[in-house]
């Protein structure tokens, strides 16, 4: 449905197009001046959790939340529709076809969850036989600053490890870089469209030797409120390092790129590869532990090798690390550079001449433990209040903040921990010296497994954060990177103006 605001945006510019003889090229700057653009609440978010569950055995969850204290869009007196958590249809795995089921039953089911209210961190256990994203859609008073995320831990013979995931808005496109298509690693391309329109995408992959020319990346349908799985290690089989690109033609959709990675049968961890920002010249990679082995994988997708400055964020502040502050990245290529951060919690800065895009590659591992993997990549800085959900804190589970700098003065932010119903619990204020990373150690309140958090920067931009869980069982390590994504509070909008004013008349025929 098309609100009158647009539809009349609509009409203007069906006048501008062509009248008799003139030609406007948009409206007059006298237009543009009077009536420039404004910020109003987003009446409409749509995010979607990518693959969640699909494991007998397991702990699996997604949480949901509308920021609370946000101005919010008028409901214009009508009743305002909760918001929703509804399953997509999912078309068969095709890792495991038989544990699908139906894919239109499942899509017809109930919500899994309806939220009426603003404020309240909401969190569901997931149970499904075969996984599936969930579509969460907010609108109305509840459409700004919702924001979602899942996990999943998983503690068994063949499969171990912790992965969450940022819940995603729709977008045209989308770049991952860092998963590999080795033997025993396995990368699951989600690619979810949570519309009611139908999308057609391509994907582009490169991995260490260049672009790879991989049959049935083009054109590919996602149907209306549906998904579609593509395995990795058939796109590009034998890649020791990859990454993705993926563009929509038609619609919009989101993506998520899931790894898991054994040895034979022995299980080396699961995770998600986080969304990367899109190639640029300059780049913040936050959430970097202090510990386990560490790898910097970047992307050049041009036709340019790109030079890169590199500077580590660490605890008292930036520094070049020794041999490593300077990068060659070979024209469309992806380079993987093992990295040397330090003992203590960091972030990354990467300046380039070239567009570059990137992750790091994180393996824990204890003595004589079995590993597990994760990843944070190339980030965008907070632009406002961003919440982390699901922060176990609980059970031998810690989870740990690590905010760093993304300006040359002091930056400071607050740290909110939430109660069950949505108050504030504690807050921290924290001031981060330039170029430097703060890690904040997170603590669950009253009897719950999980602390819901709020990062609330004083100034938008200043600086970008990831969380960090990690903890030891019998079998060895556990660890998972999620860097944090700003919900959308705003939007855009043009301030249209009934018509335009001087309308040349027709030129009359000769």
């Amino acid at each position: 449905m098309i609100s009158a605001r647009w539809a009349g945006l609509a009409a203007g510019a069906g006048v501008a197009v062509v009248v008799g003889g003139a030609t406007l090229i948009g409206p007059p700057d006298s237009i543009v001046d009077d009536h420039p653009e404004v910020r109003e609440p987003v009446v409409r978010s749509s995010l979607v959790c990518p693959y969640a569950d699909g494991e007998e055995a397991g702990s699996a969850e997604l949480g949901v939340l509308a920021l609370p204290g946000v101005e919010v869009a008028d409901a214009g007196g009508g009743e305002q529709p909760p918001i929703t958590v509804q399953a997509l249809a999912l078309p068969p795995d095709p890792e495991n076809p038989e544990a699908t089921g139906d894919p239109a039953e499942e899509a017809a089911t109930e919500p899994l969850v309806t939220i009426a209210d603003r404020g309240v961190p909401t969190i569901t256990p997931v149970e499904t036989a075969a996984g599936t994203s969930y579509a969460v859609t907010g609108q109305g008073a509840l459409a700004p600053g919702l924001a979602a995320e899942q996990s999943l831990i998983l503690q068994e013979v063949d499969l171990r490890g912790i992965s969450t995931a940022a819940c995603t808005a729709p977008r045209r496109e989308h770049w991952f870089v860092g998963a590999s298509a080795e033997v025993g690693r396995r990368g699951r391309l989600v690619l979810s469209n949570p519309t009611d329109v139908p999308a057609v995408v391509d994907v582009e992959l490169w991995d260490e030797a260049g672009a790879i020319d991989a049959p049935g990346t083009q054109d590919i349908g996602v149907p209306a409120r549906s998904q579609r799985i593509l395995l990795l290690d058939a796109l590009a089989a034998g890649s020791v390092t990859t990454a993705v690109h993926v563009q929509s033609s038609q619609g919009r959709v989101t993506a998520a790129l899931e790894v898991r990675e054994t040895d034979e049968i022995t299980p080396q961890g699961m995770t998600y590869v986080p969304a990367a920002v899109a190639p640029r010249r300059d780049l913040w990679i936050p959430g970097v532990p202090g510990s386990g082995q560490r790898s910097l994988r970047l992307v050049a997708p041009g036709d340019t090798d790109a030079i890169v400055s590199l500077q580590i964020l660490g605890v008292d502040g930036a520094y070049s690390p020794v041999d490593q502050d300077v990068i060659t990245v070979t024209a469309g290529t992806v380079t993987d550079i093992p990295l040397d951060s330090g003992t203590d919690p960091a972030g990354i800065r990467l300046q380039s001449d070239e567009p570059i895009t990137g992750s790091i590659r994180v393996v824990q591992a204890t003595d004589g433990g079995l590993p597990d993997v994760a990843y944070t990549s190339a980030s965008e800085p907070l632009t406002g209040p961003t919440p982390a959900l699901l922060s176990r804190a609980a059970s031998g589970v810690a989870s740990t903040l690590l905010i760093s700098s993304a300006v040359a003065t002091t930056a400071r932010v607050t740290v909110q921990t939430l109660a069950a119903d949505g108050s504030v619990a504690a807050e921290e204020p924290l001031e981060l010296p330039a170029g430097a990373t703060v890690p904040v150690p997170l603590t669950a309140v009253g009897d719950v497994p999980n602390a819901t958090v709020v990062v609330v920067p004083e100034a938008p931009g200043s600086v970008v954060a990831a969380r960090q869980i990690s903890a030891t069982d019998d079998d060895g390590a556990l660890l998972d990177l999620m860097p944090l994504i700003s919900p959308t509070v705003e939007v855009d909008v043009p301030e249209v103006v009934g018509e335009l004013p001087d309308v040349p008349e027709p030129a009359e025929s000769p």
